[in-house]
């Protein structure tokens, strides 16, 4: 009997105490549900609080984008004026052409003014006969091809070192000038000559030397002053 009311009494106290944990558990359990309320609630009303801004936020954000379509133009500005860059090199491009062109048309009509400056020049000593006393053997062939290309015949005496110089005073009235390049014409013939030109009337032309250019030049300052006569 002891042990069974020691068992009773045993029992009575452990379901007690269960009750009491049991109880205290579901006071907390109320109170965590209570603080989770709570913070939903504070959650809400934060939600709701945050509603009426929206049309705030929408009109900020449609601001960036109206402050936005300013920037997209300016960088869209680039293009056109790339356009117009284009169009002032094009027409730079075609005025330097143009230029060139009429540079090259003025040049042309250069050449051909003193192409025909020069055939007039020529055509001025056509069908003369000039004499060259002296000079170097070597360049007798190229004098002649110059007098050629003036219309005009050229005689050629070496001033008495193979021919006579009294073969001049037979030439002199056939001719209508006498060349003498100075450094190459002996003391004898050289005054040969001018005293022939002196009696046949005949035009004594002096050369600076036996050059090719040299006796060109002669032939154009001829031409030229028969031109101008």
């Amino acid at each position: 009997m002891r042990s069974a009311k020691g068992e009773c009494c045993m029992n009575g106290m452990t379901a007690g105490r269960i009750e009491s944990v049991l109880k205290a558990a579901i006071a907390e359990r109320d109170r965590r549900i209570a603080d989770l309320e709570r913070q939903l609630n504070a959650l809400k009303k934060q939600m709701a609080a945050a509603v009426p801004d929206a049309p705030v936020a929408a009109q900020g954000a449609a601001a960036v984008v109206v402050e936005a379509a300013p920037r997209i133009e300016v960088q869209a500005q680039p293009a056109p004026r790339s356009v117009e860059i284009s169009k002032v090199k094009r027409r730079t491009g075609e005025a330097e052409r143009k230029a060139m062109r009429e540079k090259h048309r003025q040049q042309q009509a250069r050449r051909e003014a003193e192409t025909g400056d020069k055939a007039d020049a020529k055509a001025g000593l056509e069908g003369r006969s000039f004499l060259y006393v002296g000079g170097r053997d070597c360049q007798v062939a190229h004098l002649r091809q110059i007098a050629s290309s003036y219309g005009a015949n050229l005689i050629h005496h070496d001033g008495g070192l193979r021919e006579a110089v009294s073969r001049i005073d037979n030439v002199l009235p056939s001719v209508d000038c006498v060349f003498c390049p100075i450094d190459c014409i002996s003391h004898d013939a050289c005054i040969r000559v001018k005293t022939g030109c002196k009696k046949w009337e005949k035009a004594f032309v002096p050369l600076r030397n036996g050059s090719k250019s040299s006796f060109e030049r002669a032939l154009q300052s001829m031409s030229q002053g028969d031109n101008a006569q």
